[in-house]
C-alpha cells in the first residue's frame, strides 16, 4: 500500500505496491515549511494510517539532517518518528538526504540550483555545506532491500557521496555549458555541522556493495541520467 503522490509515491508504485506493507510518502517535503496546519495535516493521516494498519510493517522517510538543523520542519519530523515508534509494532525510518528523480519537489536544493544556473540569476551558497543527493530508484531498492531484514529500526541513509554544494553546482554547470563568467554563485561562510555525513547505517553499505554502486563519480553520474 503506497500512500502519497509525490516523486517517493510515484517511485515505488511502479515496482512496489503490496498489501503487506505500507509505504508513507505523503505530507511535508519542503524543509523551509512553518504552517502549522500542514504538520498537522500530515500528523492526521499518519495517525490515521499507523491505527488502522497495526498488523503490517510501516515505512517511513525522515531527513538525515534531524539534529543538524533546526527549524519548524526538522522538528516535525522529530515528532512524526516518535509517534511510528509509540504506534507501531513494524517499522522502518528512513533517514534520507537529498534525493532525485524525474519529478520532484520543485523546493529541493537540485531544482533550486539547476533553475538558478539554467537561467543566469545570481545564487549564494555556503562553501563549507556538504550534501548528498541519492537516486530515488536507489532508494525504492534499498528500501526493498531492508523490508524483510530489519524491523523497529531507524535507518541512515548519509548518502552516497557527500558533497560540498559548491561542487554540486558545478556538475550542474557543466551539464548545461555555463561557463564560470556565466555562473553567478555567491560563496558565503556557514559553520553547520557537517558530521551527518558519518550517519550511515551498515545495512546501506551492504546495499551498496551487494550492488556494486560506487561512491566516487556517483553524483555525477545521477545528475546526468536526470537534469541533462
Amino acid at each position: 500500500m503506497i500512500i502519497g503522490n509525490g516523486l517517493i509515491a510515484k517511485s515505488f508504485l511502479k515496482k512496489h505496491d503490496k498489501d503487506d506493507i505500507v509505504i508513507f510518502a505523503s505530507g511535508v517535503s519542503n524543509s523551509k515549511e512553518d504552517n502549522p496546519k500542514n504538520f498537522k495535516r500530515e500528523k492526521d493521516l499518519l495517525l490515521k494510517t499507523l491505527e488502522t494498519h497495526q498488523e503490517i510493517k510501516f515505512i517511513y522517510f525522515s531527513t538525515v539532517l534531524i539534529g543538524y538543523k533546526h527549524n519548524p520542519y526538522y522538528s516535525h519530523k522529530k515528532e512524526m518518528e516518535n509517534l511510528i515508534r509509540l504506534h507501531s509494532k513494524d517499522y522502518i525510518i528512513f533517514r534520507v538526504p537529498q534525493l532525485i528523480g524525474s519529478c520532484g519537489n520543485n523546493n529541493n536544493l537540485i531544482n533550486y540550483l539547476v533553475g538558478k544556473i539554467k537561467s543566469g540569476e545570481s545564487f549564494k551558497v555556503y562553501g563549507n555545506l556538504k550534501r548528498a543527493v541519492v537516486d530515488i530508484e536507489d532508494l525504492v531498492n534499498f528500501v526493498m532491500y531492508c523490508e524483510n531484514k530489519i524491523s523497529c529500526k531507524t535507518v541512515y541513509v548519509g548518502g552516497i557521496e557527500p558533497i560540498s554544494v559548491v561542487d554540486l553546482s558545478k556538475i550542474i554547470q557543466y551539464f548545461f555549458n555555463v561557463n564560470d563568467g556565466n555562473l553567478k554563485m555567491e560563496i558565503k561562510d556557514t559553520n553547520e555541522d557537517n558530521r551527518w555525513t558519518s550517519l550511515t547505517s551498515p545495512i546501506f553499505k551492504d546495499y551498496l556493495s551487494d550492488f556494486s554502486i560506487e561512491s566516487r563519480g556517483y553524483t555525477q553520474k545521477i545528475i546526468e541520467k536526470y537534469i541533462k
